[in-house]
Parts: structure tokens; C-alpha cells; sequence
């Protein structure tokens, strides 16, 4: 027996937050029953699935492999229960998304806000995650649809641009750096940089732009979450290079921002379906309000 939907829904989210304290406060369930429920489910598959210590949780290597097989299997399940729960309403669903990390800190609440004031029975579940992650999701059918940049073209995956996203260099206010408002690629090389991890589409558009022009942009620090680049570079550590997007939900108030030239760099942000696949009612109203929203700003 694999496990039941409760074991496999505690796995995902230890998976996703690595850590048992708040992935139990997601669940709404206490610490203990969590650890009961993945002991139970690593008993039922005879491995061991995360890697604990006193500070950090990660996947084995067996978990890993499992990862994306349980995100689907728990879509569908989750899939069937909406439809056969909400089939007599067609104002009543949910809507799950996956969607890069500085889109759900931003667009995302002010989108699903505009959809409760309209269909207060619609609830959106939102899975942020890396570029390639929401694409992969998409493809696979485990999200209704996905949100964020076009990494490469996929037979598989319609896209459809919904704003574009400039980047920016962002330096500590006392910096001694250019005093100018405009800075070049080949200039931010010169310079510790503070990047999002590789896996990032921000990290992605910029080396494309740098091997565009030849040009090598070698991280003096890496940070999965946008809040810490901006952290380090408020400590005066480097350049930090992210997007407006990101920057419009942090502090950005002791940095100052420098446009990037010769190139601009920018990324286009667009919903993501799988091709083939009509979307139900409550994701279709909820690409609307994501398509008012961006025509308003």
C-alpha cells in the first residue's frame, strides 16, 4: 500500500517548506501526528524519505525521485474529490497554481482578491516554485495552470504573455560604486554579485544575457528566496540583480536601484497550460481577474 492522501500530503509539504514545525502548522495538525504520518508512509514504501537534523530537513535521494510522482498522483486525487464535489456549482471550485516565487508574493494576492470579491466560493491553492518546476507541473497536468516566464518552447504547454519584467542592479546607499543611474552588464561584472540560485528564472534570463555578450557573471553569493539577496545587499555584501516584480514586495528602502543597459534585461511573465487542455470555470474566471489586474497597472 502506498500511504494514504493525509501521509502523502504531509510528505509534499515537509517536501516543499523543509521543516516538520511549519509544515504541521499548514497542515493544521500537531508535530507528532506529522512525524507518525511519514513514519507510517515510509514504513509502507520501505525507504527512508528525508534526511533530519536538529535544523534542516531535506529529501533522500529516494525522495526525491518520489517527489514528482506524488505531486501527481495527489493533483488527481484531489482533482476527482473537486469534481465530484463541486459538479452542481459551477461558481464553486478550486483552483491550484503554481507559480515563480516573486508572483505569488505579488500579483497573485491582489488577482485572487479581485476573484473572492466576485466568487467567494472559489478558493485558489497556489504552489510557488522554480521556473522549471511550474512548467513541469503544467505539463504534467498537476496544476490547473501555470505562471510565469516561457524558460524554453514546449509542444506541450501553451503560453500566453501577460506583462514584461525589467531587472535591476540594487546596491547599499552607501556603496562606493558609480554615482550614475544606469549601469552596464560588462560593468556589473567587475563586482561581487548576489544572484537567486541557477534554478531561478531571474538567475536564468541573466546568464542568458551575459552569454549573449560573452560576458562571465560569477556569483559571489546565491540565495534561493528573493528576501535574502536583498538582505545581502543591504548589508552592503555586493550587487544584488532581481527584478521589479520581486522588489515591489520587499524592503528595498536602504538600496538604491541602477537600470541595467547594453543589454536590458527583462523577462516576459504569462499563464502556462497544458495544450489540449480546456481549463475548468473557476481557473478560467481566475485568469480573467490575473488579466484585469495586469491591464489596470
Amino acid at each position: 500500500m502506498l500511504g494514504d492522501l493525509k501521509q502523502l500530503r504531509a510528505f509534499l509539504a515537509i517536501a516543499r517548506l523543509g521543516n516538520f514545525t511549519r509544515a504541521a502548522y499548514e497542515l493544521h495538525i500537531s508535530q507528532s501526528a506529522l512525524t507518525t504520518q511519514i513514519q507510517q508512509l515510509e514504513t509502507h514504501l520501505d525507504t527512508q524519505l528525508f534526511d533530519r537534523n536538529r535544523r534542516h530537513v531535506s529529501l533522500t535521494p529516494q525522495g526525491l525521485d518520489l517527489l514528482p510522482q506524488v505531486e501527481h498522483v495527489v493533483a488527481a486525487i484531489e482533482a476527482l474529490i473537486i469534481q465530484a464535489r463541486d459538479s452542481s456549482d459551477p461558481d464553486r471550485g478550486v483552483v491550484t497554481v503554481a507559480a515563480v516565487p516573486s508572483l505569488a508574493a505579488g500579483l497573485l494576492p491582489r488577482a485572487i482578491q479581485r476573484l473572492k470579491n466576485n466568487y467567494p466560493r472559489i478558493t485558489v491553492r497556489i504552489l510557488d516554485t522554480v521556473a522549471a518546476r511550474v512548467t513541469d507541473m503544467t505539463r504534467n497536468g498537476d496544476v490547473d495552470f501555470g505562471l510565469g516566464s516561457q524558460i524554453k518552447r514546449d509542444p506541450e504547454v501553451v503560453w500566453e504573455k501577460l506583462m514584461t519584467d525589467h531587472f535591476y542592479a540594487f546596491i547599499a546607499l552607501d556603496y562606493e560604486w558609480t554615482k550614475g543611474d544606469s549601469v552596464t552588464l560588462k560593468e556589473l561584472a567587475k563586482h561581487p554579485l548576489i544572484l537567486p540560485v541557477r534554478e531561478s528564472s531571474i538567475r536564468m534570463h541573466i546568464e542568458a544575457a551575459a552569454d549573449k555578450q560573452r560576458i562571465t557573471l560569477p556569483a559571489a553569493y546565491e540565495a534561493v528566496y528573493n528576501s535574502t539577496v536583498i538582505a545581502l545587499a543591504t548589508e552592503g555584501l555586493g550587487v544584488a540583480v532581481l527584478s521589479e516584480l520581486v522588489v515591489c514586495g520587499g524592503d528595498t528602502s536602504r538600496l538604491r536601484r541602477i537600470s541595467i543597459s547594453n543589454p536590458v534585461i527583462y523577462r516576459h511573465i504569462g499563464i502556462l497550460r497544458r495544450a489540449g487542455r480546456s481549463l475548468s470555470r473557476p481557473a478560467e474566471l481566475f485568469t480573467e481577474a490575473l488579466r484585469q489586474i495586469v491591464s489596470e497597472e
